[in-house]
């Protein structure tokens, strides 16, 4: 019996969501660059080896350095750059092949002039989600940005790329596939204008239900080795498809007001939390693990504070025992631990370093 809060991965799943994806990306000769930041894991991300993934993505230097000891040699780093970047840049860029994104013309020339090894660099496209990158609507600094980098021998450019995190506000695959749609055209749009370069996705939800991966050279999905309930929720994938989840134990059990207080708190779960029927939920608990995955209506988390988690739905359940929680977020539930359980106890190592 485990004695603390743990976090589960089905191995068997895992490895079915990969094996979706590269098939998928196989039909366009589509390259699936996966990003790790999700599990962090040597052991995992052979996972994503054994199934044909030579090119990986990652969001640090030292993400990528913790691959590069793993044998993979050809590496994205998925954030824009910034100058406390080069000093491991330099060193990484020695090992292996590095992708960077590059948003403005004086970082392009800070890279050029103090790497010492040439990167391949993505402009990295805003089409409307506003978290980073170039804005669509401005052409003519994205024309300076790559002009400026032919004359440069040690920064090659190399495509553009577009993260939409606006379909994970979708509600079905049909929202996904309608909100997805203005980053498709932008990268359609530049593919067309310079014809030699690479277009590369990078969100899980789209990933997912599109049926076709037509007209783009890249993908970058991470979140699609797990799934999760948000994922659930938006129809990205079915309940039977996620691969991780925590085993919490019940604490205490107030059956007049049909509520639990767990042992699972937004350090084991972190707070991202979707909206059901009008009501928070912070973690699903499931039945049917691992046979099936069954979301058990009701029995939802509703709030969290950083050790407890308060569960609604609590008929039968008594102090001491255990439940299966599908996390809203498994990206941000794994960050928070130091390693995975397999089913049968066995530890699977990984990394904290977003």
């Amino acid at each position: 019996m485990p004695q603390r809060p743990r976090l589960i991965i089905d191995e068997k799943r895992c490895r079915r969501n990969i094996e979706r994806i590269v098939h998928k990306a196989a039909r366009t000769s589509t390259e699936f660059r996966p990003h790790f930041k999700t599990h962090q894991s040597h052991e995992v991300g052979n996972w994503f080896r054994e199934a044909g993934v030579t090119g990986i993505t990652v969001t640090s230097p030292e993400m990528a350095e913790y691959f590069v000891q793993d044998g993979w040699k050809d590496i994205t780093i998925a954030f824009p750059f910034y100058p406390g970047m080069i000093k491991k840049l330099n060193t990484l860029s020695q090992n292996c092949a590095v992708r960077l994104f590059i948003n403005s013309v004086e970082d392009l020339k800070m890279v050029h002039r103090q790497i010492k090894q040439p990167v391949s660099f993505y402009v990295e496209l805003d089409a409307g989600y506003g978290r980073s990158g170039m804005p669509v609507s401005n052409p003519d600094a994205i024309h300076r940005l790559i002009q400026s980098a032919d004359s440069l021998d040690s920064v090659r450019f190399h495509g553009f790329y577009i993260h939409d995190g606006g379909t994970y506000r979708a509600r079905n695959r049909g929202e996904i596939l309608k909100r997805i749609e203005g980053s498709l055209n932008a990268l359609r749009l530049f593919k067309s204008e310079y014809p030699t370069s690479k277009t590369s996705l990078g969100d899980t939800p789209s990933a997912s239900v599109l049926n076709s991966f037509e007209g783009l050279d890249e993908c970058t999905p991470g979140n699609l080795v797990f799934y999760d309930r948000m994922q659930v929720a938006i129809g990205s994938c079915t309940p039977d498809d996620v691969a991780l989840f925590a085993e919490l134990p019940v604490a205490q059990v107030y059956e007049a007001q049909n509520r639990a207080m767990i042992h699972g708190g937004a350090v084991h779960l972190s707070k991202d939390s979707i909206e059901v029927g009008n009501k928070q939920v912070y973690g699903q608990r499931i039945s049917g693990y691992p046979d099936s995955v069954e979301l058990i209506e009701g029995s939802i988390l509703t709030a969290l504070s950083q050790e407890h988690g308060t569960l609604t739905g609590v008929e039968g359940l008594r102090a001491g025992d255990w439940i299966t929680v599908m996390p809203i977020h498994s990206c941000l539930a794994a960050n928070l631990f130091s390693h995975y359980e397999t089913l049968d106890g066995r530890i699977i190592n990984k990394r904290v370093l977003s």
